[in-house]
């Protein structure tokens, strides 16, 4: 089959993966001009060499399904255990550990999240900068045309058998919106149209000419901050570059939404200083990025959702579908894919 994929989360690369590696033909369509989704790294510091990781920082593992792809992972390098030494401040004071969690393994990756995109994204072909508008359904009696055509925002349209929607879930609503007087979608629509989102800013800070701090992270209880993550602590980083990734709180996201990025940098790093160090409050270089859509809120039980129609398959995945982790969305593609590999194994490309 020619599958479209809209959205390049981890959701969408690993469905994308698995398909193609079956014999599948897979377009990937991301309107950013990266890939990865919440899996974005910046890369700064003399000759680029600290990698920041400012949308999922790290991860733990607790299926035996994810435990395998982290396994693999770490065999190719990229990713490896990382950390037991989360700090917590809980409003008043910092703790080394929160005494209120089970002690749990983190893990992250060795070079950044952007290889790991790079890694899952090979068998596939990927178009960036592409956003998709909405859906046509041909259908089976389409005699030279395929049963459905993604309409892209430029005008251009791409012809395909089967679609998986792996974008939030606001943003698959909108796709889907466009095909529901057409198609049974309006069934998937009142499914996830009740999903919301936490939203965050992340700010990035690089330190020059410092001790690389002795704090892995610090999640964080407070009205302005999320959690800091100590990124030079993941990787291998050259001595004297230090690079701290703040994430704030939502009501925070939310309540300065309006807010000069200026000023909203200026008050995650007053906080951070506060709570860390007053060296947190003077970084050499920063830049932050807003998240519109960092956590479901209320994900749902399903691993996957389909529109099971003749000779016109579509299905959603996300990490809103069966948790709101990195590993939910892993197992939400995994799933999806293994299951059409079986459904259309006698229908490829």
């Amino acid at each position: 089959m020619v599958i479209g994929i809209i959205g390049s989360g981890m959701s969408g690369l690993i469905a994308g993966n698995m398909l193609a590696r079956a014999g599948h033909e897979v377009t990937i369509f991301e309107k950013e001009r990266e890939l990865g989704g919440h899996m974005a790294t910046r890369s700064v510091g003399n000759g680029s060499a600290v990698q920041l990781d400012y949308g999922i920082t790290h991860f733990t593992v607790k299926s035996p399904g994810f435990r395998a792809f982290v396994d693999e992972l770490e065999e190719q390098g990229l990713a490896a255990k990382w950390s037991r030494n989360i700090g917590y401040f809980d409003g008043d004071q910092l703790h080394e550990m929160n005494p209120n969690v089970k002690l749990k393994t983190y893990w992250a990756p060795t070079r950044g999240f952007d290889k790991i995109v790079q890694y899952l994204s090979r068998w596939v072909e990927v178009k960036t900068a592409e956003k998709a508008g909405g859906l046509t359904y041909i259908g089976p009696d389409r005699r030279k045309k395929r049963s459905w055509m993604i309409n892209l925002t430029d005008i251009s349209v791409f012809e395909c058998d089967a679609v998986i929607i792996a974008a939030p879930a606001p943003q698959a609503l909108g796709v889907l919106q466009t095909a529901q007087d057409e198609t049974p979608a309006r069934k998937i629509i009142r499914h996830i149209d009740e999903i919301r989102y936490h939203s965050a800013y992340a700010l990035m800070a690089l330190y020059r000419n410092r001790e690389i701090p002795p704090f892995d992270g610090v999640y964080c209880d407070d009205d302005r901050l999320s959690w800091v993550i100590n990124e030079t602590s993941k990787k291998d980083s050259p001595q004297g570059d230090v690079g701290l990734v703040i994430q704030s709180g939502t009501s925070f996201a939310d309540q300065h939404r309006k807010t000069a990025p200026e000023r909203i940098e200026e008050l995650l790093l007053e906080r951070t200083g506060e709570i860390i160090g007053g060296w947190c409050s003077s970084p050499d270089w920063t830049d932050i990025h807003y998240w519109k859509h960092t956590q479901a809120v209320n994900p749902m039980d399903e691993l996957f959702l389909e529109m099971d129609m003749e000779g016109a398959a579509l299905a959603l995945v996300g990490d809103y579908l069966g948790g709101n982790t990195l590993e939910s969305a892993y197992l939400s593609g995994y799933n999806l894919a293994d299951y059409w590999i079986e459904k259309y194994k006698e229908v490829v490309a």
